[in-house]
């Protein structure tokens, strides 16, 4: 089965993000079209998730506002996150009935796992029974995802949403801003760190795809 990657080179604001997602998902309920990978940075966000509680926001709203941070709530699963230009974020757009996935959240984990592997970086899904990608006892990639039930006049279709945002570079600042998942004591990483250089967002874009048709089975274009 064939699919669309739309790979966004520039940073955008996370409402932006959205309307992409949105635009994705009815092409695939009134036209039938394929499923779509948007890769993506966003500009400084913070996400509140369906089960978020606004405690976890650690600033006021117009000290994140002089910090050029945006709010937004959200319908995906989780509680609040960061997003930002240091990260990839992948918005996986997939219509699980025609896909038969049963199994979604978990190989959409693997798909990063895979990615990390690439770079010699050894991850597993959970750590403590906390949701995630993680290295050791720290945090390096968040997943939050939505399934959309959409029905037309021949089916009920229930297409993914959201994803998750890959920790690239170093944007630990920003993460102090908030209790990641809800959580005041987790660890947070990202590649920077653990390589200790640089990394080519093009070529981690590219390597990403790769591992995303591998696990969701999808045909690939050389």
């Amino acid at each position: 089965m064939q699919f669309n990657v739309l790979n966004i080179e520039r940073e955008i604001e996370y409402s932006l993000g959205l309307m992409l997602q949105k635009s994705a998902l009815q092409n695939i309920k009134e036209h039938d079209a394929y499923d779509t990978l948007i890769l993506l940075r966003h500009k400084p966000t913070i996400t509140l998730g369906y089960f978020a509680k606004n405690r976890n926001i650690l600033a006021p709203n117009n000290s994140l506002e002089k910090q050029g941070i945006k709010v937004y709530n959200t319908d995906r699963g989780g509680d609040v996150t960061y997003h930002g230009p240091g990260q990839l974020i992948g918005y996986p757009i997939i219509d699980t009935h025609r896909k038969r996935l049963k199994n979604y959240k978990s190989i959409l984990c693997q798909s990063i796992i895979e990615l990390l592997r690439k770079y010699n970086i050894e991850a597993e899904e959970r750590h403590n029974k906390l949701t995630g990608i993680w290295v050791g006892d720290k945090k390096i990639a968040a997943i939050g995802y939505a399934l959309k039930k959409m029905r037309d006049s021949e089916r009920t279709r229930v297409i993914t949403m959201h994803g998750f945002a890959l920790c690239v570079l170093d944007e630990m600042e920003n993460f102090s801003y908030i209790n990641p998942c809800g959580i005041p004591e987790m660890k947070l990483t990202n590649m920077e760190q653990i390589l200790e250089h640089k990394i080519d967002f093009k070529e981690l874009k590219e390597q990403y795809i790769k591992a995303f048709a591998k696990l969701f089975n999808y045909e690939l274009d050389e």
